[in-house]
């Protein structure tokens, strides 16, 4: 017996699709968090919890750098050095000057994340089989994965981290 649902056989799944559209979903989530915090409160770190919004938004704007780096559509080095002062690994800092403006942090996210919706439907057939960045290695054998999971995954581990900050800095959700 075989349970579950049945594809026609001329049914085909966008999985590309899936992925660009939950990637788009959850940055809406993102910038919906983010948006009532006010720019003075935007690198606090309250009680326990380290990723402040400001850090937040610079890890995942360093992040979609480096995907469409990967896929030639942002400068390599540009993306390299966002990545070394926020990628995996740096720490948070309470300093608000150690970040844009938070204007700029939502500028910088929105354009970053509308190019990743209107370049990976194109450029994925062409590099998502490539091998990943050394960098990414052993977690993920090619591009493709690198993206999946920052796409996916990543999004919204990092949204659940904002929304926890809200509760801890007594700010509600509308």
């Amino acid at each position: 017996m075989r349970i579950g649902l049945r594809m026609s056989s001329d049914a085909q799944f966008d999985a590309v699709g899936s992925i660009v559209h939950v990637f788009a979903t959850a940055s809406t989530f993102v910038r919906a968090t983010v948006a009532d915090v006010p720019e003075s409160r935007m690198s606090e770190c309250v009680g326990t919890i380290v990723n402040h919004p400001a850090w937040t938004l610079s890890h995942l704007n360093a992040y979609a750098a480096s995907v469409l780096a990967m896929v030639d559509e942002c400068d390599a080095s540009e993306a390299a050095a966002e990545m070394a002062r926020y990628g995996f690994g740096t720490t948070p800092v309470a300093d608000a000057s150690a970040h844009a403006s938070k204007s700029e942090l939502l500028r910088r996210f929105d354009e970053r994340c509308a190019r990743l919706v209107s370049v990976v439907p194109v450029k994925h057939t062409a590099y998502f089989s490539r091998p990943a960045p050394e960098k990414f290695q052993p977690h993920a054998r090619v591009i493709g994965d690198v993206a999946t999971i920052l796409m996916t995954t990543h999004m919204g581990y990092h949204l659940g981290q904002l929304r926890q900050w809200r509760r801890a800095a007594g700010l509600t959700m509308k």
